[in-house]
């Protein structure tokens, strides 16, 4: 019996040893912690900077799923990481160009003046116009509007940046103002000693070199008559006064919401008087771009095939066969040789004006970009 009692109590000794090894090696329970009052602000900082952390580590919380404006605002918490290695940077916007300063006055007179020419030791020392959207209209007025045989000179249709050619129009005036000495350039002397022209747009100033100088023609059926002229000229001013009158209904209309001007009891509204103003050259939106749209191309497509040479379609030059044509026609029919070659990208600048060697001719000076 006493044998019996020692071993027994030899087995609860050993059961308690390992209990309390086993207790010894258990984690530590959590300790309570009180918390502390956390403001409404702080709480949302504190969640938002979880729910950052989650998505960074490629988690998906609960709220992705849910609000647009909550997701967009995790997008945008995130570090720079979740979004990529490579952030496309953001476009700077271009700035709007400012005319020199010696245009600042004239652009008054009018707001169609693209640019200056200028070649020194002769006549020419004029503005030049730019009016896309109808093309002739200062081909007999002054720079003011008012109505004048000389006119004034003006730029071709299509023209712009890229188009690598500026062809400009002028009377052959007998007095020797605009193009008036231009058929000076027929003589080989004085081409040489004229080599230099100027041509300084609204924004830069640029120099040509004497490229080729050639006699051409302007067939019968595409010159445009004075009738022609005169019908344009009544749809403009048609299209600027409906324009206008919109213009004067929506200011009556935003002045009567905005409560502008009230009128007293008893006192009559002001009335609109029946005719509006004259119109202005700046009413007619006259430089108006006709859009990207080579307006020309049959014309030069059909002249390549025929071996005609109609220089007043090639003003857009952008394709490279056009160039080459167009330079290499002016070299052959070129009345002497100025010693001047050009390449595809060179910008060129055309002027042409009246001759009498046939009906309808036309003398032609072209020059290549130098400076």
């Amino acid at each position: 019996m006493k044998k019996f009692l020692v071993f027994s109590l030899i087995i609860l000794f050993f059961l308690t040893g390992v209990m309390i090894v086993k207790s010894l090696r258990a984690p530590e329970p959590q300790t309570a912690v009180k918390e502390e009052p956390v403001s409404p602000v702080a709480a949302e900082e504190t969640d938002k900077a979880a729910a950052t952390e989650e998505i960074s580590e490629g988690g998906d919380s609960a709220d992705d799923k849910g609000d647009t404006g909550e997701e967009v605002l995790l997008q945008e918490s995130a570090p720079e990481e979740a979004l990529g290695s490579e952030i496309p940077e953001t476009a700077e916007a271009e700035e709007e160009r400012e005319p020199l300063q010696k245009y600042d006055e004239i652009l008054k007179v009018n707001p169609y003046v693209a640019g200056w020419l200028d070649i020194e030791g002769s006549s020419i020392n004029a503005p030049v116009v730019y009016t896309p959207r109808s093309q002739n209209y200062f081909l007999h007025r002054r720079l003011d509007g008012s109505d004048a045989e000389c006119g004034t000179l003006f730029i071709a249709m299509i023209w712009r940046d890229g188009y690598y050619n500026t062809l400009i129009y002028g009377h052959n005036m007998k007095d020797g103002t605009l193009f008036g000495s231009l058929g000076k350039y027929a003589k080989e002397s004085y081409g040489k000693s004229h080599n230099l022209l100027k041509f300084d747009t609204l924004y830069e100033e640029k120099e040509y070199e004497l490229l080729g100088v050639f006699y051409s023609s302007i067939e019968e059926e595409e010159l445009e008559t004075k009738e022609d002229r005169a019908e344009r000229d009544k749809e403009i001013e048609e299209e600027s006064r409906e324009r206008k009158e919109q213009e004067e209904a929506s200011e009556a209309a935003a002045s009567e919401e905005s409560g502008e001007k009230p009128t007293e009891e008893g006192e009559k509204p002001e009335e609109k008087p029946e005719e509006l103003p004259p119109l202005t050259l700046e009413d007619l939106k006259l430089n108006e771009d006709p859009g990207d749209v080579d307006v020309y191309r049959m014309e030069k497509d059909s002249d390549m095939e025929n071996g005609r040479f109609r220089y007043y379609y090639f003003t857009d030059l952008t394709y490279e066969k056009d160039y080459d044509y167009f330079v290499d026609n002016v070299k052959k029919n070129s009345l002497y040789d100025t010693g001047v070659d050009a390449e595809w990208g060179d910008e060129l600048l055309t002027l042409s004006t009246c001759s009498y060697q046939e009906k309808n001719g036309r003398l032609i000076v072209v020059a290549k970009r130098v400076r």
